[in-house]
């Protein structure tokens, strides 16, 4: 690809900089005064004063500039992807955003070179640089040149590899940011809600579909495809991961792999996956019976439907998502079967498949209004069978709002 010095993109708050171009976007400033942005500086990570609306994205801004100037920070560099894209839109596979108190500077490499002059929000102030080496980029163009202590994502970025930057960037001080970055992307604006919504419409589609294409004979793995082509068909634009296809005794595998097993009458078959709208995805799991299931499959599903109900009958913002776990486990204890159930109880989902916060007996953390959520009890009896039912659900000031909604009875295919 042809390179040239300085490439402006038709925005007009960012530019594209190449190779040694260090000039700035000459457009108005971001305020980063409290007054204005309406945010508590303390930034308390249940985020239960916030409300959404069009302009989150300056409020997540916002509050990392405000975390910046606590921290005693003078930038922070983004490298997280799903982070990046929640801040930025960009939606390829190599980026970093350099946030400061006044600017921001977008990184990445030249496969991208076209599609970010017209893929990126309109951010105030933000230049966008080509290059594949961002950090040697950073001190060439004396980026950091103001610059003592930038901050970084502690959990995004190893050890070894903060070492390695380090040497670089010196004299420049890198600093693991105390507080976390995803925090900030939890709650969803209305815009990306609706994404997340027209994700799980075709995801509840497909598994209709699946019901109907499922035959005795097909492997696992021959479902798998027919899964993906099915939502592709119906407009998802690619999987947040890899769909869990299992039927049988390998139901009791909660994140199994498809498998060349062939489906039989009889068999329970678990669907585990999700579909993508404007690169914001769902995540959702079904269960259904080949045939006419045991009573004891009956039941169960029953038991786990109860327990997801449960659970999200007691979503409100601010509670502990331990809390929550338990209302889920107690009723599948209760009911006889607290060893079978293996796994934590949710997650968020947004542009990745698995987000903040995570729903789980092992860690305490409140539930933000805002988010959308993933809610997937299970009870599993090892080389048996095992079902999960995972529902999606935004949390608002109401309650939870389900976006998906599992039959209430196990369903058979015949």
């Amino acid at each position: 690809m042809a390179k040239k010095a300085t490439k402006e993109t038709k925005k007009s708050t960012a530019k594209v900089e190449k190779k040694t171009s260090t000039k700035k976007a000459s457009t108005k400033k971001v305020s980063t005064k409290k007054e204005k942005a309406g945010i508590d500086n303390s930034i308390d990570r249940s985020l239960m004063t916030f409300t959404p609306y069009p302009e989150l994205n300056d409020m997540r801004l916002e509050q990392i500039r405000f975390m910046i100037d606590d921290q005693k920070l003078d930038a922070m560099i983004v490298t997280h992807m799903p982070t990046v894209r929640y801040l930025t839109k960009f939606s390829g596979s190599n980026g970093a955003l350099l946030i400061t108190p006044d600017d921001l500077h977008f990184f990445t490499d030249d496969r991208y070179e076209e599609s970010v002059k017209t893929d990126l929000y309109d951010l105030p102030n933000m230049t966008v640089h080509i290059t594949r080496d961002v950090w040697q980029y950073m001190v060439d163009a004396k980026i950091l040149a103001k610059i003592k202590n930038l901050g970084f994502e502690s959990d995004r970025i190893a050890y070894t590899e903060a070492v390695d930057i380090r040497n670089v960037i010196r004299p420049v001080k890198f600093k693991p940011a105390p507080k976390e970055v995803e925090p900030f992307t939890m709650p969803k604006a209305p815009v990306e809600l609706d994404h997340i919504k027209a994700a799980c419409k075709i995801a509840e589609s497909v598994y209709e579909t699946m019901k109907k294409k499922v035959k005795v004979g097909m492997t696992e793995i021959e479902l798998q495809s027919e899964l993906i082509y099915e939502a592709r068909k119906q407009g998802s634009e690619g999987e947040p991961f890899n769909p869990i296809v299992l039927a049988g005794e390998r139901t009791s595998m909660p994140h199994g792999r498809p498998s060349h097993r062939k489906i039989k009458k009889g068999d329970l078959i678990l669907l585990d996956f999700g579909t993508m709208v404007e690169g914001f995805g769902c995540d959702i799991t079904r269960v259904f019976c080949i045939g006419k299931p045991t009573k004891e499959q009956i039941s169960v599903y029953k038991t786990v439907y109860e327990a997801k109900q449960k659970a999200i009958d007691n979503l409100r913002p601010g509670i502990n998502g331990k809390i929550l776990d338990e209302y889920a486990r107690k009723h599948i204890e209760k009911a006889g079967y607290g060893d079978n159930f293996k796994h934590s109880l949710g997650h968020g989902i947004g542009v990745a498949a698995h987000e903040m916060p995570f729903i789980t007996f092992r860690k305490e953390e409140n539930v933000p209004v805002g988010v959308v959520l993933a809610i997937e009890p299970g009870i599993y009896f090892e080389g048996k069978w095992g079902i999960r039912l995972e529902d999606n659900v935004h949390v608002t000031f109401d309650g939870a709002v389900p976006f998906t909604n599992a039959p209430a009875e196990l369903p058979v295919v015949k």
